[in-house]
């Protein structure tokens, strides 16, 4: 483990990687690059050693998030060409939480690291119970209730979506970024056209679906739970809520740096 002070968490998606430098619990920059098809890791070669020229990463202790088991390797040898040391790989073995889900080795990393990241980084404003929404690749809810990390439920993500309807051949977004800003303020259940239809069923369903699935796990838990949103289009799809909702786009990097630095703060039982 590191003291607080500077170090390096690596995320490695399904779509994306990222690289984030921290500083005494601040993310000071970032790095991100698409996730090379599979067997083409030598594509991150150039991206790992040109992280930031003007720093040395030199003895820098990291942390890797990986959910492509096939980038595991070659991305943690890149990390140690340029860094002298293997990264350390997440796990929730010391995570201030209990893990309830079945089998606990299936948990994916990154809902680990997000939902630790999400403790870290609003404490107690979390209350006993609270549901992360991660809008990535993959639109991603998980439960925790009393300090356990329960479940959720694992939709399509915005862009998968989009690509399925009209088995992915007719461009049925009218021409326009289906994640336009401009466009989210005019979101409507009633669209007009083929386009707009599209865009209501793929992002303003998609926001209803997790509004859904939380009031279901309100449900089925008997206890109220507040909402967080994480992942690359939390802010994009934030304003769409009804429901109060906390923010942090980068909620595995800061699970990951409190894995790394060794902040095993308690979740908040009562």
């Amino acid at each position: 483990m590191v003291s607080p002070g500077r170090g390096i968490t690596i995320k490695v998606g399904l779509s994306r990687i990222s690289v984030a430098l921290h500083e005494e619990g601040r993310i000071l920059r970032m790095r991100t690059r698409k996730t090379p098809p599979p067997g083409e890791a030598a594509q991150l070669l150039p991206f790992f050693s040109g992280l930031w020229p003007d720093l040395s990463e030199k003895d820098l202790s990291a942390a890797l998030v990986c959910v492509v088991p096939d980038l595991s390797g070659p991305v943690s040898t890149l990390w140690k060409e340029r860094s002298g040391q293997l990264p350390e790989h997440f796990n929730l073995s010391g995570a201030p939480f209990a893990v309830g889900y079945r089998p606990p080795e299936k948990l994916g990393a990154d809902r680990g690291a997000a939902v630790w990241g999400v403790l870290v980084r609003f404490g107690r404003a979390l209350g006993s119970a609270f549901m992360v929404a991660d809008f990535g690749t993959h639109t991603v809810t998980t439960v925790c209730c009393g300090g356990r990390l329960l479940g959720g439920a694992i939709l399509p993500g915005l862009f998968l979506m989009e690509g399925s309807l009209g088995a992915g051949r007719v461009d049925l977004s009218g021409g326009g970024r289906l994640l336009d800003r401009e466009r989210l303020t005019q979101c409507r259940a009633l669209g007009r056209s083929t386009g707009d239809s599209v865009f209501s069923g793929v992002v303003l369903g998609s926001v209803l679906a997790v509004e859904g699935l939380g009031r279901r796990a309100e449900e089925e838990l008997g206890v109220p739970l507040r909402l967080v949103l994480t992942g690359g289009l939390a802010p994009v799809v934030a304003p769409l809520f009804r429901s109060e909702a906390l923010a942090n786009r980068q909620a595995v990097h800061y699970g990951a740096w409190s894995f790394l630095s060794g902040n095993r703060d308690r979740f908040p039982e009562s």
